[in-house]
């Protein structure tokens, strides 16, 4: 990037507070920023936390025996493009390039390549689509918002000039889950991240915290993902928050999964192939569950005897691979011909059984077009199906019985004052 283009989109106030901070953490040999991320990194291993730490080729290839050695320790490293460099300003074949040549970096020196995240969350939908077979099973690039309790964002010049980086989607509106893309896994990360909590909004540890906090306890009662956003150059920071949370977590039951971005790709492709079986006679349907042992199996609304065990809410988990129900109602979803193919397909994608055949009618809940674009969002939907007191079997989002997900998932953009100053001429 030409230094005058890279002026331009920040702006002398913006550049001014970024560089003070930037002297202030990091040095010019990376033995500073190396401390902090593997003290980090052990602090968060006491607590059976792994981090994913999207890095670049260009960093992996200057400091290989260090990256490694967070690997050995457990971390995920992610691809971070080879430059640091946003790549929805490059034309797809020279964003390809810098993908390409980061992975070829990654397998000279043994990095493990699961999936990427692009400078400055930078990608459009053309570059994702495009990404060949084979190089990745997740890109994590697209950002959920969430509103920060502290009032001192609205019109913080640090704060917005960061947004203009990471332009979310409203999680009031937003499921934050995996899509399912024909060629890959995307998987959302939450902002604000902390940069701009610590230096848009000035916030200390305990600010920190109860920011992170209000997004996990909202997280967790819609039964979703919390991708926590941070950038290694604050790990001294963040580690107070960090064991405040992982503590928080500690006695919710259902429990929270704390994992790395790999884990919640595996899952997802684990999940997609889920499937059941239905066999009936005049009075009753034997369903037999076609899934890996690691599957939450829920059931609401009907009076089974069996292997159940109390889950959260109206729901039960049942502790089977089969259940034998009523004939009526089906405790499915019917869909009518005419509902969007997207509706269908996000509907199978968060456990919900549904029923296409004639007999869809006869299910517990119908829906058709008009019902469902009375819905002005996918999260709207889920609210409302949700809601219903009906006879209802499915399974659920995540694995082994857990409410909700968490991955800490930070940036390693660099590590010295030298790595910073190389990414202005790129």
């Amino acid at each position: 990037m030409k230094l005058r283009t890279w002026y331009a989109k920040r702006g002398p106030k913006f550049v001014l507070q970024r560089g003070k901070a930037i002297l202030e953490r990091q040095g010019l040999t990376p033995d500073k920023a190396v401390r902090r991320v593997e003290e980090c990194v052990g602090t968060l291993a006491r607590y059976d936390c792994a981090p994913t730490l999207p890095t670049p080729g260009d960093i992996v290839q200057r400091y290989p025996k260090f990256i490694q050695r967070l690997q050995q320790m457990g971390v995920e490293i992610a691809v971070h493009s080879y430059h640091h460099r946003n790549l929805s300003e490059l034309a797809l074949p020279e964003a390809h390039q810098q993908l390409e040549r980061a992975i070829r970096v990654f397998e000279k020196f043994g990095i493990e390549v699961h999936g990427f995240r692009c400078p400055y969350l930078g990608y459009s939908p053309e570059l994702i689509e495009s990404i060949p077979d084979g190089w990745f099973k997740y890109s994590s690039n697209e950002a959920i918002y969430w509103p920060p309790a502290n009032s001192a964002a609205t019109g913080n010049h640090f704060f917005e000039k960061l947004s203009q980086f990471y332009v979310g989607k409203n999680s009031l509106k937003t499921l934050c889950l995996p899509i399912t893309h024909s060629n890959i896994i995307e998987i959302p990360v939450c902002v604000p991240d902390d940069l701009q909590l610590r230096d848009g909004l000035s916030l200390d540890s305990e600010g920190i915290f109860d920011e992170w906090k209000q997004i996990q306890d909202e997280i967790y009662k819609r039964g979703e993902l919390f991708t926590l956003l941070f950038h290694p150059e604050l790990a001294a920071l963040c580690n107070s928050p960090f064991i405040s949370l992982l503590n928080c977590l500690h006695g919710l039951r259902p429990a929270v999964w704390v994992c790395t971005l790999r884990d919640i790709s595996d899952w997802w492709i684990e999940k997609s192939k889920f499937d059941v079986e239905i066999f009936g006679n005049e009075k009753e349907l034997t369903i037999r569950f076609v899934s890996s042992p690691r599957a939450t199996i829920l059931i609401k609304g009907l009076n089974y005897q069996g292997y159940l065990g109390v889950w959260d809410g109206n729901y039960f988990r049942l502790h089977a691979d089969y259940i034998v129900v009523p004939v009526t109602p089906r405790p499915f979803i019917g869909l009518a011909q005419d509902v969007p193919e997207e509706t269908g397909s996000f509907l199978r994608e968060q456990g919900y059984i549904l029923d296409t055949t004639d007999a869809a009618v006869g299910c517990a809940l119908f829906l058709d077009a008009d019902k469902t674009a009375q819905f002005s969002s996918q999260l709207e939907l889920i609210k409302y199906i949700d809601s219903l007191h009906i006879p209802l079997v499915r399974y659920w989002r995540w694995p082994d019985g857990v409410r909700s997900a968490l991955s800490i998932t930070g940036d390693l953009d660099v590590l010295s004052l030298i790595d910073y100053a190389a990414r202005i001429f790129y």
